[in-house]
């Protein structure tokens, strides 16, 4: 009778590893990773729209402002209109350069500048500015001395 030794000898079992499930795993996940980059672009697009006052919800107040309306005819036929050209006002303020006093030279500037020189710079110190950094960057009501 023949005793054939139980432990194993040298080399590896070929069928351990599945070489065709590594490449399908690994296709899946680059095209899982693809649809997934490609959903996350698309709601950053959709998200960074700018929102018209109108889409935004009214605060209870002036929903129930709104409910007690006049019957027509009405002064206004959009009576949510001054509240969509102060939006536009704030927002072409808070976006674009201009002169708050040109005999002063105070400007305001846009936010992102305004963020950009004050990460440049830095803080003011707390005795107050030296007049270099307070000719740049704004104060809190954001307008700047030029």
């Amino acid at each position: 009778m023949e005793h054939t030794d139980p432990r194993p000898g040298p080399g590896h079992e070929r069928n351990d590893v599945s070489t065709r499930g590594i490449v399908r795993f690994l296709v899946g996940l680059a095209v899982s990773a693809v649809v997934i980059q490609l959903g996350i672009w698309g709601m950053f697009r959709i998200l960074a729209r700018p929102s018209r006052s109108e889409d935004r919800p009214l605060t209870p107040s002036v929903a129930r402002a709104m409910k007690r309306l006049p019957p027509a005819p009405r002064l206004e036929d959009r009576p949510l209109a001054p509240r969509t050209k102060l939006n536009a006002q704030e927002n072409a303020r808070l976006t674009t350069y201009g002169w708050v006093d040109r005999n002063a030279g105070t400007v305001h500037i846009p936010i992102d500048r305004a963020m950009e020189l004050l990460s440049q710079r830095g803080l003011p110190e707390k005795g107050g500015p030296p007049a270099a950094t307070a000719a740049a960057i704004p104060p809190a009501g954001g307008a700047a001395k030029k």
